[in-house]
C-alpha cells in the first residue's frame, strides 16, 4: 500500500470513528474514539486475509546496510516493489562497485506445504548452498553468482541478497548479519 493511500485510509477510518463516537451512550467501554493511532494503523495495514502486511523497507535501516556495504557508496532509502524492498548502494549505479541490497519475503507457501518443507525444497534446489547455523530458525547461503542468504523464521520464508559487480568481499558474513536483523523483526 503506498503512503498516500495509507494516509487517506487512516484519515477515513479516523473520520468514521469520530462520527461513530459522537453519540455517547455513557458506556466508555464501547467508545470507538478510544482506538489508539496504532490500532487504527493496524486496521489499515491488514490485508484481505486479516493478517498484517509487513512493511518490507522497515526490516532494515539505511545505517545497518551502510555498516555492512557502505564502503561501496552511499546507501539510498529503500524502495518497495511487490514483495521486495531494495536499497541502492552508490548513487550512480553505472559505476563499478555499486550495487543493491534486497530483502524479499515469500508471500505464499504452496498449498499443502509447511514453511519447513518449502525451506527444505529451496535448500535442495540450490546445489552449492551452505547451511548457516545461528541465523533465523534455519538459513542457507548461496555463493556467487547468486549471493543470497535464504532463511526461515517461524512461518515466514525470506531472503537477503547483495548484487554487486565485482562481488563484495565477505558478502556471506554481511548477509548473515543483515538476515539476523530481519529475522528479529518478523
Amino acid at each position: 500500500m503506498n503512503a498516500t493511500l495509507a494516509k487517506a485510509s487512516v484519515l477515513g477510518i479516523a473520520v468514521v470513528l469520530a462520527i461513530a463516537g459522537c453519540g455517547d451512550d455513557g458506556d466508555d467501554d464501547d467508545d470507538a474514539t478510544d482506538a489508539s493511532p496504532e490500532e487504527i494503523e493496524e486496521v489499515v495495514e491488514d490485508d484481505d486475509d486479516g493478517e498484517a502486511e509487513i512493511d518490507l523497507c522497515s526490516l532494515l535501516e539505511v545505517s545497518e546496510i551502510e555498516a555492512e556495504f557502505g564502503q561501496q557508496g552511499t546507501v539510498l532509502d529503500g524502495e518497495e516493489e511487490l514483495d521486495q524492498c531494495t536499497w541502492e548502494v552508490g548513487e550512480d549505479q553505472s559505476q563499478q562497485g555499486t550495487g543493491t541490497v534486497s530483502v524479499y519475503v515469500q508471500p505464499l507457501i504452496p498449498p499443502g506445504q509447511s514453511t519447513e518443507e518449502f525451506y527444505a525444497d529451496q535448500l535442495a534446489s540450490a546445489p552449492e548452498a551452505v547451511e548457516v547455523p545461528g541465523v533465523a530458525d534455519e538459513a542457507f547461503y548461496q555463493p556467487p553468482p547468486v549471493t543470497v542468504l535464504n532463511a526461515r523464521q517461524g512461518d515466514t520464508f525470506f531472503f537477503v541478497q547483495a548484487a554487486f559487480i565485482p562481488e563484495v568481499e565477505g558478502s556471506q558474513e554481511k548477509l548473515e548479519n543483515l538476515a539476523t536483523l530481519v529475522a528479529g523483526r518478523l
